[in-house]
Order: structure tokens, then C-alpha cells, then sequence
């Protein structure tokens, strides 16, 4: 009866992961969208750069019209793949120069979206996109199949690069080390820093059960909380904007860990092997009449 239970509610969860996709994508792209807005228009009270094609414009260019159709679901797996390179460039030209670590050098976001990016590659639209309305009933091309077969390893390496940030955060808060040096100008703390000191202890804790792939489901969600509460109590306080008040991290990881709560470690976990040994001791085990 319990295993049964169990089977019908991962059933059930997992009925959850197209929509939850989506919410990953709608997020992330409008989170994507402000900083064209900032590059192009100045908005939130940024400087516009008036060259359009220097760097900063064409990034701007980029941003300003990928976020939308991100969030549309229009396009999504090539605009991913632009927008993924986008954030490795922008990554290794203007933060990586800076410190080896992300939450130290400012490209924690950059490192954050170029993942997510390059996992939407694999993973599509999800629920309620306009690829879905246009591809209906016609599946996908055989290259854009054989992406989607490569979602596993792609939320597998995701997972990582999120485990990873995450205990960053939480050695920062624990040992007080690892100072940001670079960022936004005039930009406040990040939110998720700026929670209490014992939840350092959380991250530290998630953080590497997340990089192993055990309890995934279980760690995402805490932390996936954690990073909500950091932006309700903390950022949302400062100002309305994301750009502005220091919560985009938080809800990127709010929104993508609210996902592995719900589809699970991917490729390469010790979630899996647990599960493999389950089912073959519940294979060998007699049955009773």
C-alpha cells in the first residue's frame, strides 16, 4: 500500500513539471528582459548606452528581445542557445577576470542565467507557450529530439551549478569570507545574503546534496523556500524592481529549485541509485498471497 502510494504521487508530482517549466521560463525571461530595458532605454534609473553596436548594445539588442520571447515560449530552445552564449561571454569578459568565484567576482546572475539557458535548450517551453500552440500535433524535428533526449544531463550539470552557488552562500554567511568585490553599481546586498546568519548553516548543508543528486527533492524545496522568503522579506522592501533591490538571484533560485522539487535530480545522482537498489530488493522480496 505505501509503495503504491509513493508511485501514485510521483505520478503526481511529476504531472506538475510542464507548468512549473514554464514558470522557470516566464521568470527567467523577464528577469532577462529588465536588463535590456536598463541598456537600451535606462530604465530604473540606468545610464542607456548610445552606441548600439558596442558590446553593451548589442547586449542590450539581445536581451531586449530574447527575454519577451522566452516568456512567450516563441522560439524558445534557439533564443536559449543566443542567450546562453550571451551570459558565457558576458561571464568570462567581464567577471571572470575578477576573482574565480561567482558570488565574489558579481557574475553569480550571469552564471546562473547561462545555465538555466542552456538547460531550457533541452528542456523546451513547457506548459502554456506558443511553440506548444504552433507544434501541436506535429512533434519536434529530429535534431530538436535529439536536444530533448540530452534534458537529463543538462538539469544534471543545472544541479551542480546550483549546488555549488548555494554553498558558496552558505560559507559566506557561516565564515564571513568571500566578499563581493564586483557587481552592479550602487547595488544593494543580494537578498539571499542578507537573511539571518543560521541559515548559512542550510546552504551548507543543501548545497552539497544537491551537487551529490541525494534528496534533491527534499533539499530544493527548503532552499527553493528560503529564496522566496529572501525576496518577500528583504528585496521586495528595498524597491519594486528585481534589477534594483537585489532579489534576481532569489528568484531564479526560487523558481528553478521549485522545479527539482517537483522533476528531480536528472542524470548522474545518488537519488537514482537509491532508487535502483529500492527497486531490486522490492524485486527479489517474496510476495505475499
Amino acid at each position: 500500500m505505501t509503495a503504491e502510494w509513493v508511485r501514485i504521487s510521483d505520478v503526481s508530482v511529476a504531472a506538475c513539471t510542464p507548468y512549473l517549466l514554464c514558470l522557470v521560463r516566464v521568470a527567467a525571461g523577464l528577469l532577462f528582459f529588465q536588463h535590456g530595458l536598463e541598456k537600451l532605454f535606462g530604465f530604473a534609473g540606468a545610464r542607456p548606452e548610445p552606441t548600439l553596436w558596442a558590446i553593451r548594445g548589442v547586449g542590450g539588442i539581445l536581451e531586449t528581445f530574447g527575454g519577451p520571447l522566452l516568456a512567450l515560449g516563441l522560439f524558445t530552445r534557439p533564443v536559449a542557445f543566443i542567450l546562453s552564449g550571451e551570459m558565457a561571454v558576458a561571464y568570462f569578459r567581464s567577471w571572470a577576470p575578477r576573482g574565480f568565484f561567482p558570488i565574489a567576482n558579481g557574475g553569480e546572475e550571469a552564471t546562473l542565467n547561462a545555465f538555466i539557458f542552456l538547460w531550457l535548450v533541452t528542456a523546451g517551453a513547457g506548459a502554456w507557450s506558443l511553440d506548444g500552440l504552433i507544434a501541436r500535433g506535429k512533434g519536434l524535428g529530429a535534431l530538436w529530439q535529439r536536444v530533448a533526449s540530452w534534458e537529463p544531463q543538462a538539469r544534471a550539470i543545472l544541479r551542480l551549478i546550483l549546488g555549488f552557488l548555494i554553498t558558496l552562500h552558505g560559507v559566506r554567511k557561516v565564515f564571513e569570507v568571500l566578499p563581493s568585490v564586483a557587481g552592479r553599481r550602487n547595488a544593494p546586498p543580494l537578498a539571499l545574503d542578507s537573511l539571518p546568519p543560521l541559515t548559512g548553516y542550510i546552504e551548507l548543508v543543501a548545497g552539497p546534496l544537491l551537487m551529490l543528486g541525494l534528496f534533491v527533492r527534499q533539499s530544493a524545496l527548503i532552499v527553493s523556500l528560503e529564496a522566496l522568503l529572501a525576496y518577500v522579506l528583504i528585496a521586495q522592501t528595498r524597491t519594486l524592481w528585481p534589477i534594483r533591490n537585489g532579489g534576481i538571484e532569489a528568484l531564479l533560485f526560487f523558481v528553478v529549485l521549485l522545479y527539482f522539487a517537483a522533476a528531480g535530480a536528472g542524470a548522474w545522482s545518488l537519488d537514482a541509485r537509491r532508487a535502483r537498489a529500492a527497486s531490486s530488493v522490492a524485486s527479489t522480496r517474496p510476495q505475499v498471497a
